[in-house]
């Protein structure tokens, strides 16, 4: 699998050399390098990642010496031709703003806050990294911090931080406060508040593991997704089985009316797992087909073989498309010869991780 880029980036930080680091903030133009793509660069010509290729990198690498000795943060504006477009492999001209940040051997703190996403990447957990934006004309020196789901804080600026559960939720500084309710917190984006910008960077695992129903198999299973890096939510309409007791390392835990409406308010998307071990074969039944509705991931239903059927059977007589059933992972998890709940609960979360593995490679 390809190695991750801050990884990487930390690798060339230990070896006490400057590092320039160039991130797209801002693209208009269809470009499979958009916002987030990031490039670091050695003074002796190393670079891990790309944001395109071309002139944009061209230019960042005449002007290292540059860019390093300003010690500032700096936004880079390119106005692309349609000629200069086509080799980026855009549909038309356009213009693309990077991020150019100097990474020196002698800030300790730039140097500790990308030591703490590195710790964060390799045990497989997630965090968000929020970088404040220069003005124009303005030097500028890079203000960043990184803050984790535990609320463990690196960088240059420290803010206070709310969070609602595990996520942030509120942003002051300097008398401003930064609300995260209604923002994407999975997707690198620019925010604006008054005459402050700053680009968000989710970092790290930012999948997200539904279990509906909460029963014996959810209970064995739920800590084991949270260990491996999954945000885990788990779903029922007992309000007793789904107490902090039974479940005390998950994200969140949902109270549903019943099993016919799921997914409705649950905002499912592509890097959403959904694990279908309800109590009943209707359940079963119901939340299946919700869920092949939505842009999740993977989809994963328990059951014997003959139960599989059954549903399969039902849903084909009620219009799913064989092509569709076939996403579905059923019998769920990795044949180990799993019996117990526990052993089922390991071969779960092992055909999970062999997916998110996959996904990312």
């Amino acid at each position: 699998m390809k190695k991750d880029f801050f990884i990487s980036l930390f690798e060339l930080l230990e070896k006490k050399q400057p590092v320039l680091l160039a991130t797209i903030i801002s693209q208009h133009g269809s470009s499979p390098r958009g916002t987030g793509a990031r490039m670091a660069l050695t003074k002796d010509g190393h670079q891990i990642g790309t944001i395109g290729g071309g002139r944009l990198e061209a230019i960042l690498k005449e002007r290292f010496n540059e860019l390093i000795a300003s010690k500032t943060t700096t936004i880079l504006n390119f106005i692309l031709s349609e000629s200069e477009a086509a080799n980026l492999e855009m549909i038309c001209g356009g213009s693309i703003s990077v991020l150019v940040d100097p990474i020196l051997p002698e800030n300790v703190e730039l140097f500790n806050l990308y030591e703490r996403i590195d710790q964060t990447i390799a045990t497989q957990k997630m965090g968000w990294l929020f970088s404040q934006l220069p003005s124009e004309d303005v030097d500028f020196v890079s203000q960043k911090f990184f803050i984790t789901p535990d609320k463990e804080r690196s960088g240059t600026w420290l803010p206070e931080v709310e969070f609602k559960e595990r996520i942030p939720e509120k942003i002051k500084f300097e008398e401003v406060e930064l609300q995260l309710t209604n923002i994407d917190l999975k997707s690198a984006q620019m925010i604006t508040v008054g005459q402050h910008r700053i680009f968000l960077e989710p970092i790290g695992q930012h999948s997200t593991v539904y279990i509906v129903g909460a029963g014996h198999i959810a209970q064995k299973l739920a800590p084991l997704t949270t260990m491996v890096g999954f945000q885990t939510i788990v779903l029922d309409d007992r309000e007793d089985f789904i107490s902090p007791d039974r479940f005390p390392s998950v994200d969140e835990c949902i109270l549903l009316e019943d099993f016919e409406h799921v997914f409705q308010t649950i905002p499912i998307d592509s890097q959403s797992y959904v694990v279908v071990v309800t109590r009943g074969h209707q359940h079963d039944k119901s939340v299946l087909r919700q869920a092949l509705k939505t842009k999740a991931t993977y989809i994963g239903m328990i059951g014997s073989r003959r139960k599989i059927k059954l549903t399969f059977e039902a849903l084909l007589s009620d219009g799913v498309s064989e092509e569709v059933l076939a996403q579905v992972h059923s019998p769920i998890g990795l044949n180990i010869g799993a019996e117990t709940p526990e052993e089922i609960a390991i071969s779960i979360v092992a055909e999970l991780i062999q997916h998110r593995a996959q996904a990312g490679s």
